[in-house]
């Protein structure tokens, strides 16, 4: 199995998809937003979970992209494998995980990632999650902030030196889920072959390298209830075609506007646990776009 990632968008042809299955009895309140929905006593059950997962996943076979998932590990919370792996160029990466409680995860895409030519694991220190590293052409973007440190940042530049531009962006990180930006793509998404999703708040200054790579005029903007919502963290299966939450109205029109067709599917329980559809999947390989 080969890694390709060059980009968002480009057609999918493989991926690893979390699972909402045997997570457990212990909630580990992760992130803010999670942690106000159980305090309001709205955490979704296991079955609703593992009901819109699955969904998802019949939507990615339909479209043509094998889906491998990890390994079951009992009373553990597999659904966001973003955070855990991820793809640049021809490079896979294991994540070194900011919380205790996540990082068996990653062992469960070992026996996956173990057949890779290229595999990378971060050296003590160097905190990354694959939430924060969005892939876009010669430029990798990576989130500086709660969950990647600027060690992690220097080894993707160590190892990518010669192949991609890296460019942190540091995150806006609150204690309240209405304003925190968990993930770079909370706030950031590329989208079909020249277009942006943007949360300008998410950032603790303007990040004039998205305006100068994409154009102004290519941004889509979100608003802060938006990116609470998670309008930013859709899923691409290839340029012209969006997975997004059924109920993204607005950004279904206005990626219409810009011939780009929507598949809606529901996922907001997944979306009570701080993640959507991009936190859910680490893909292998796509087809480069120009």
């Amino acid at each position: 199995m080969k890694v390709n990632i060059n980009s968002e968008t480009g057609k999918l042809n493989t991926v690893i998809l979390g699972i909402a299955d045997d997570r457990g009895d212990i909630s580990y309140l992760n992130n803010p937003k999670h942690a106000e929905i159980a305090q309001k006593g709205e955490e979704p059950s296991e079955g609703v979970l593992i009901e819109e997962v699955e969904h998802f996943k019949n939507i990615l076979e339909q479209n043509g992209v094998e889906v491998f998932r990890p390994e079951n590990i009992a009373n553990q919370d597999q659904i966001f494998c973003r955070d855990i792996g991820f793809g640049v160029d021809q490079d896979f990466f294991l994540a070194n995980m900011r919380k205790a409680n996540r990082q068996p995860e990653v062992n469960a895409i070992q026996s996956i990632t173990s057949g890779l030519s290229q595999v990378h694991t971060p050296p003590q220190g160097a905190v990354i999650e694959g939430g924060d590293v969005v892939v876009w052409k010669d430029h990798v973007f990576v989130g500086l902030g709660e969950r990647t440190n600027q060690q992690g940042v220097d080894f993707l530049k160590s190892v990518l030196k010669h192949k991609k531009e890296v460019v942190p962006l540091p995150l806006s990180v609150t204690n309240e889920g209405a304003t925190n930006i968990l993930h770079l793509d909370c706030a950031f998404q590329p989208v079909g072959t020249h277009h942006a999703l943007i949360y300008k708040g998410g950032f603790q200054q303007i990040p004039n390298a998205i305006y100068d790579i994409f154009g102004e005029d290519n941004l889509i903007e979100v608003s802060q209830a938006e990116m609470y919502y998670m309008f930013p963290n859709v899923f691409s299966i290839h340029p012209e075609l969006v997975v997004i939450e059924q109920s993204f109205e607005r950004l279904s029109k206005e990626l219409a506007k810009r011939n780009i067709q929507t598949i809606k599917t529901q996922y907001s329980n997944v979306s009570k646990l701080g993640g959507l559809l991009r936190c859910s999947v680490c893909p292998i390989d796509r087809d480069d776009i120009s």
